[in-house]
């Protein structure tokens, strides 16, 4: 799958990450659409699914694992990452029993985002 095909929805409260992240990405050729909440998240995955979710843990307001529980109720196969800066051993526990596809930490070099994200494009195609 080339970069071009991939649409990521990047889901992070702080915009001094998220808009970094959405240009190096959008860098690479990749089709990015960044919001800042749960519940706009929701909506545009119920408008246009995207091929992947990068979901930020700690967010106001809806959290990330409480968004990923939403999305699992209508896609079980959507792959998600999940971004943390902090995240808890029980948060990363619930977020693995719910499907999630990997973890990137904040402080990680993005280029390790781009290579998770096409190590769990790999593995979800490969089990559909």
């Amino acid at each position: 799958m080339e970069p071009k095909d991939i649409r990521i929805l990047l889901v992070d409260d702080e915009a001094g990450f998220r808009r970094p992240m959405e240009f190096w990405l959008k860098d690479k050729g990749y089709q990015v659409i960044g919001v800042s909440t749960g519940i706009e998240a929701l909506a545009q995955i119920g408008r246009e699914r995207p091929t992947i979710v990068c979901l930020d843990m700690k967010m106001p307001g809806m959290n990330g694992i409480e968004t990923l529980e939403n999305i699992r109720k209508k896609d079980k196969t959507l792959p998600v990452i999940m971004i943390t800066a902090y995240g808890t051993t029980d948060d990363m526990n619930r977020a693995e029993a719910l499907g999630v596809s990997g973890f990137f930490q904040k402080d990680d070099d993005f280029s390790n985002a781009a290579k998770l994200i096409l190590v769990a494009l790999t593995f979800t195609n490969k089990n559909l």
